[in-house]
């Protein structure tokens, strides 16, 4: 056996040394607990005192591995940054959902500020119940399920990691609750509300008090974006954004061309179908970029160019579009859904596909879920407003003074899909 320096003692038959070091008052635990050397502190400068203190600590050591428990716990934060820098990385090599992002916003700004301090060990049902409250004051208002949804995988995030490293144990996680508000409707536009818009911005583009060029590129470029979001179902934002010329690309369907872009988003990587107008878009943007005039559009297709296609003329990307597009709902009159009572953001131009695409096109569910990258489910969960006006003429019962206009709503419905398909 080694020899004990001089400042350092033996307790309970040399189960337990008490060390105190030179740049510590204070004497520290080192024990054996199931083949783990564990240090702790006692605390105290006085031998004595350290004494049962580290007596105490050891046969509680001992208790907790009796009955399979954590011996050593950590601070949330510890364990939060860890799942954090996981997180982080996984992200980095593309090798996760996209909605670690989210994960990580969430731990640093809200898990951390408020359960940080807490050991791993004590974060009681209790505890969960006072954050769900202070989230709200967060939020000023109450938090939506969607959000409490994905706090809740975040911490489930944590634990996972926690009882990875035996920090915890699973009859330790706490239970999560869910009391956030139900999901409201989406605002979204009608087929006459998106007629008024695209005759609005016809005008709209040229018409500016700021005549600076960028600012009539900005509007020119919002035009083209609205279009091809409300075409093609894609996410403003986390989709759109990221879109460059090489994800696009023809597809042969059976002796038609049809433009594909692959995108990746929210649920990864997948690949959405445009509507043919949705060319004629392109075009324009295209026209309008100075380092693309050395390609005809369709070397622009086939030629995997690495380049953003959201962009003004001289290449410049830009993050203020959210902000044009309030503006030209401002000057349309159009920023107030009045059956949702929400003023309408890009999101909206989303909505308006899925609505537009059950509504008049009869797409199954099934079909939307592969070009939104949505649960069938969840679609059905927020178009269910859809669903009834779909309905509409068979709940209302048999009405014969009607059935001779059937002819005249169907050509009243394919002109509603001409002016979908091929608005310019």
């Amino acid at each position: 056996m080694p020899q004990l320096s001089e400042n350092s003692i033996q307790i309970l038959d040399g189960a337990v040394t008490l060390t105190k070091r030179s740049n510590s008052s204070c004497w520290q635990a080192r024990y054996k607990v199931a083949s783990n050397w564990i240090r702790a502190t006692t605390n105290t400068k006085d031998l004595k005192e350290a004494k049962a203190v580290a007596e105490d600590i050891y046969l509680n050591a001992k208790y907790k591995s009796k009955n399979n428990l954590p011996i050593v716990s950590k601070r949330f934060d510890a364990i939060a940054r860890l799942t954090k820098n996981k997180m982080q990385a996984a992200l980095k090599a593309k090798q996760c959902k996209k909605v670690y992002a989210d994960y990580v916003r969430v731990i640093d700004k809200y898990l951390i500020p408020f359960f940080g301090k807490h050991y791993i060990t004590n974060i009681s049902y209790a505890l969960i119940q006072q954050y769900s409250d202070w989230l709200n004051e967060q939020f000023g208002r109450t938090a939506s399920a969607s959000a409490m949804n994905t706090h809740n995988s975040t911490l489930n995030k944590i634990f996972d990691e926690a009882m990875l490293h035996s920090y915890m144990t699973k009859a330790q996680v706490p239970q999560l609750i869910n009391n956030g508000r139900k999901s409201e409707r989406r605002s979204d536009f009608t087929l006459d509300e998106y007629k008024q818009l695209i005759e609005f911005m016809r005008v709209w583009v040229k018409e500016t008090d700021n005549k600076r060029e960028k600012s009539v590129e900005m509007r020119e470029l919002l035009r083209d974006y609205v279009l091809i979001l409300v075409n093609t179902g894609m996410r403003h934002g986390t989709e759109a954004y990221g879109l460059k010329w090489k994800h696009l690309s023809w597809y042969d369907a059976n002796g038609e061309r049809v433009l594909m872009i692959s995108v990746d988003g929210k649920t990864n990587q997948r690949e959405l179908v445009a509507r043919h107008n949705c060319t004629n878009f392109f075009k324009r943007i295209h026209d309008r970029a100075n380092d693309l005039q050395d390609y005809t559009f369709n070397e622009l297709i086939n030629g995997g160019v690495d380049k953003y296609v959201f962009r003004l003329s001289d290449g410049t990307r830009t993050t203020n579009l959210g902000k044009t597009f309030a503006i030209l709902m401002r000057d349309s009159g159009l920023l107030k859904d009045r059956r949702t009572n929400t003023n309408r953001s890009l999101y909206s131009l989303r909505h308006t596909y899925t609505t537009f695409a059950l509504l008049y096109e009869n797409l199954d569910y099934f079909a939307l879920e592969k070009q939104l990258g949505t649960s069938a489910e969840m679609i059905r969960k927020y178009y269910s407003h859809v669903i009834t006006r779909q309905l509409a003429n068979k709940l209302v019962g048999k009405n014969f003074a009607k059935q001779k206009e059937d002819k005249k709503k169907e050509l009243e419905k394919e002109k509603a899909m001409q002016l979908i398909r091929d608005v310019d």
